[in-house]
């Protein structure tokens, strides 16, 4: 009996440490895999970044004189510069493996969102507009799915989003020292991030409410910062400098009246669709002075980085510009239905690209400047003024980019053949089957002229809680039932 004890001990003994072992053994192979892929997410991020330098320098050269000057926006009849639109290669997701490691990599411009800073501008007129804006988008941003935003709702977050970052000595949460920061007003504080805002409110702004996921209902929900930003509007070191410099009185007066590189002299025009001007909000007043939400140039120019690109922003954010009664509900489908078709000029090429689910890449014609919103149905019947304040809220260029990563390796029999439906491959991406890490990068694609470009790192490595979703111009096609 006691040899039978003992046996028993022992084998329990011995079982505990195996599976002790084998425990340590899956953790240390998960802890090697998560670092293999993080290399080759850093491997995709960089090879993102040489793709975008590439793609703005074939701009550059294409552009009329060589240089990197933005479009005309708004002036029917001018010449295009370059523009950035879903028909560029960095707009189509793309799928690759490395290392038995599956990667996805999708881009979205800043520049398609809707800056909520823009509520900051000292213009109280505007200051009104921006926020209307800002509750529209917040409404339409999950508008038809079971987390439906309702317009009152959407004004009280909206207003809550105000008053945090023009208040900031009254909040719960402690305001870091910033660049864009000011003295002459200590109340005004920028977010780092739109996750800031579920510390103001976790009722009012749930973790869910940025976090891509599909519902009951088996529709795509999309996070809010898929429709809104804080990143579109940035600046340098330099600039703040300077800031400081000419608000203590630096430099001669002729050099602070006359100074041709000063982003915030309202006697210089601004090219605000040029990727140079690093100017910020706050320093702009929203470049809406003249009332019409025009730019300081007065000539239909919209302000640096709050402008919305025409050719890559989610309908959401199109429907959100102006009030119903400006600009009837059918125009903003025209203008997505006009992005959406065909492009017959160019010629049907034997080899076409493909996108990530292996499906042919239908080239589509897009918007070369505002102006061309006047070959959209609905353009003339729109009221002048109405006319001239879109012209002042659109652009056809980007410079800050969202790069998300999504790594994958499956660990057992879960594994979806790459030539399956889109739907499923969503799916069990989106159910984090197997070891997933997504990662998110924000990037300033700055130009420095006689076309050098930099790639800036405004957020160099986040990682994600989610799987986002491409936004698509017809969510309807996405059918996962």
């Amino acid at each position: 009996m006691l040899s039978f004890m003992v046996l028993l001990v022992l084998i329990l003994i011995l079982a505990q440490i195996k599976y002790s072992t084998d425990t340590t053994g899956r953790v240390g192979r998960n802890e090697e895999t998560l670092v293999a892929m993080d290399s080759a997410i850093e491997s995709a991020l960089l090879q993102v970044f040489e793709d975008l330098k590439s793609d703005a320098e074939s701009d550059s050269a294409a552009a009329p004189g060589g240089e990197a000057s933005g479009p005309s926006a708004g002036i029917p009849g001018e010449d295009s510069g370059p523009t950035d639109s879903k028909e560029d290669e960095w707009s189509h997701p793309q799928r690759t493996e490395l290392n038995e490691i599956q990667l996805r990599v999708l881009i979205q411009d800043e520049d398609s969102k809707y800056n909520v800073l823009s509520v900051l501008t000292a213009d109280e007129d505007e200051a009104e507009k921006a926020l209307d804006r800002l509750a529209r988008v917040i409404e339409w941003s999950r508008k038809g799915t079971q987390a439906e935003i309702d317009g009152g709702t959407a004004r009280h977050m909206a207003t809550t989003m105000a008053e945090y970052m023009q208040r900031r000595s009254n909040q719960v949460l402690p305001r870091p020292e910033l660049l864009s920061d000011r003295e002459d007003d200590e109340e005004v504080g920028l977010p780092l991030s739109l996750r800031e805002f579920v510390a103001l409110d976790p009722e009012l702004f749930p973790p869910d409410l940025f976090r891509d996921y599909i519902d009951e209902t088996e529709q795509v929900v999309h996070s809010l910062g898929t429709f809104l930003t804080v990143w579109s509007s940035v600046g340098t070191l330099d600039d703040a400098n300077q800031q400081a410099q000419q608000g203590s009185g630096g430099g001669t007066e002729q050099d602070q009246e006359n100074d041709p590189n000063d982003p915030t002299d309202p006697t210089v025009p601004q090219d605000p669709t040029d990727p140079n001007d690093p100017t910020d909000p706050e320093q702009q007043d929203g470049g809406t002075q003249n009332g019409t939400g025009q730019g300081q140039g007065g000539q239909g120019d919209a302000p640096p980085g709050w402008a919305i690109n025409l050719n890559t922003a989610p309908g959401a954010v199109l429907h959100s510009l102006l009030d119903e009664r400006d600009t009837p509900y059918r125009f903003w489908d025209d203008v997505i239905l006009y992005r959406n078709e065909k492009d017959e000029e160019v010629e049907e090429n034997e080899d076409p690209p493909l996108d990530e689910y292996g499906r042919e890449i239908l080239v589509r014609q897009y918007f070369h400047s505002v102006g061309d919103l006047a070959q959209v149905d609905g353009w003339e019947s729109l009221e002048p003024i109405v006319q001239s304040e879109l012209q002042g809220l659109l652009k056809v260029q980007s410079q800050v980019f969202s790069i998300t990563v999504t790594a994958r390796k499956p660990t057992g029999e879960e594994q979806v053949d790459p030539f399956s439906r889109q739907e499923d491959i969503e799916r069990e991406e989106a159910n984090w089957q197997g070891l997933v890490r997504t990662v998110r990068a924000v990037v300033w694609r700055r130009t420095l002229g006689e076309g050098d470009v930099e790639i800036v790192p405004l957020v160099r490595w986040e990682v994600l809680d989610h799987v986002p979703f491409e936004v698509l111009d017809f969510p309807e096609s996405r059918d996962y039932r």
